[in-house]
């Protein structure tokens, strides 16, 4: 055995003295009375406020399976080349479901559940699943593809745990966040980090154009299944729907803030669908105009008259700096600003006219489809109609408009507006205050001969 080492020794007695007389004090005060802390229990003792926070959300997170029913045109036929070549297999049924499974977070005692509209898009069948095993169906109240967001309600009744909202417009950069979600089908899965950013900028699920310009970051691990899940802080407060993941990185997931969340879940409980803003104005970058000096905002190529921009006194070449307080340097930006004010709130812009600083407020308002007739009209140079059979025709063509100029003519059947399908006339018109942040808009025509694409531009 080997000699233990001298300086072991010599400071054996001098830790040890100190600790003896520690222990013999402590247990003369235990005598005399026991210790909040020895009266605690391991377990007690273990519970922090990570803990608090995931006991007060976790059964409020459910696990949300779907149904969709995918029409295969070929289904039940013969392939004829295997029935030429010998074997003749029937193909699959024309018809066959497809599963797949997501979160959502219940946030009404009576059964309203928020969750992202990619994980119940198309879904024919909705189930949810609690933290207690009870197994409830649910019908789609509303969503909303641009926010990607979906309120369901739970058919069962209550009453049921749910997450109470926080404010995620108060979060700090490096706070605690708690991801509770249902990944890889795993269910009430907590995993824990930082926030690590806000106010980052992404396209949406489909990749399409950048919508929204302030998900929360975090690196707290979200992976497949998580989509509609909570993000929580250390209060147990609900401050993010988580939404999206860089499959190619490691922990860097997003979340849609909860006060986006809040106000697309109201009006898609109130109304079954997030009403357009209408401002009033056509917008673009500013640096993609003619300015003396480059500058970083958003500006006005047009104003409608009898618009709120109008009203405002908001004047075409502004350039829009900032929508209350917050820095509008993209149309992402101002968009993101402007689905925060809501409709019949106040935005008050700060911006540049020539020389001048100037402040203008005003109240968006609810875009009516009526008012999208007018607007398409103008802009685009035609209006649209219902037709036969879920379709949408165009209606009205003014001659003199680029689309009229490029062949549109009364009857053609519009198919898709900017990527999104248009089954009836009010998704045509739906898009237009989206079109007018474009400088283009892309439509897919479809006439007796085939489908071809159409551009048109929106700044003339």
């Amino acid at each position: 055995m080997s000699p233990v080492p001298p300086f072991r020794h010599a400071l054996c007695p001098l830790l040890l003295r100190p600790l003896a007389a520690v222990a013999l004090a402590a247990g003369l005060a235990g005598a005399a009375a026991p210790s909040p802390a020895a009266a605690a229990t391991p377990r007690e003792l273990r519970r922090n406020e990570i803990v608090e926070a995931v006991e007060k959300v976790a059964p409020a997170v459910v696990n949300i399976s779907t149904e969709t029913r995918v029409e295969n045109p070929f289904g039940g036929s013969i392939d004829p080349f295997e029935w030429f070549f010998g074997g003749g297999q029937r193909r699959p049924p024309r018809e066959r479901i497809e599963n797949s499974l997501g979160s959502g977070v219940i946030v009404t005692a009576d059964g309203y559940v928020l969750t992202n509209d990619h994980v119940i898009s198309q879904a024919s069948k909705i189930a949810v699943t609690l933290r207690d095993g009870r197994q409830v169906e649910a019908d789609l109240v509303g969503s909303d593809r641009d926010s990607d967001l979906a309120v369901l309600k739970l058919k069962d009744k209550g009453p049921f745990p749910f997450a109470r909202m926080g404010d995620s417009d108060d979060l700090m950069i490096g706070e605690t966040a708690i991801a509770i979600g249902n990944p890889f089908g795993l269910e009430n899965t907590v995993t824990v980090g930082v926030l690590s950013a806000v106010g980052r900028s992404l396209p949406g699920p489909d990749r399409r154009a950048v919508r929204y310009a302030d998900f929360i970051q975090t690196d707290a691990a979200i992976n497949p299944g998580n989509s509609g899940g909570a993000l929580v802080n250390i209060l147990g407060e609900l401050i993010g729907i988580n939404a999206q993941i860089v499959a190619s990185g490691q922990n860097l997931g997003f979340a849609i803030p909860i006060s986006r969340g809040r106000k697309v879940y109201e009006e898609l409980r109130s109304f079954g669908r997030v009403r357009p803003l209408w401002t009033g104005m056509v917008l673009g970058a500013a640096d993609e105009a003619e300015l003396a000096e480059p500058q970083a905002g958003v500006i006005v190529w047009r104003v409608f008259g009898d618009s709120p921009a109008a009203a405002a006194g908001i004047q075409a070449a502004d350039v829009i700096l900032e929508v209350n307080g917050q820095k509008t340097g993209s149309v992402p930006e101002f968009d993101t600003a402007l689905a925060r004010v809501g409709i019949g709130g106040s935005a008050t812009v700060k911006l540049r006219r020539d020389e001048q600083t100037l402040t203008r407020s005003f109240r968006p308002t609810a875009f009516t489809r009526e008012l999208g007739a007018r607007v398409s009209q103008l802009i685009l140079g035609f209006t649209v109609a219902e037709g036969k059979n879920g379709t949408v025709l165009v209606d009205q063509v003014r001659a003199d408009s680029e689309a009229g100029q490029r062949g549109l003519a009364r009857g053609m059947a519009v198919l898709q507006v900017n990527g999104r399908p248009i089954e009836k006339s009010g998704d045509f018109y739906d898009e237009m205050p989206a079109s007018l942040y474009r400088r283009a808009v892309n439509l897919v025509i479809a006439t007796r001969s085939g489908r071809y694409r159409l551009t048109l531009p929106t700044r003339r």
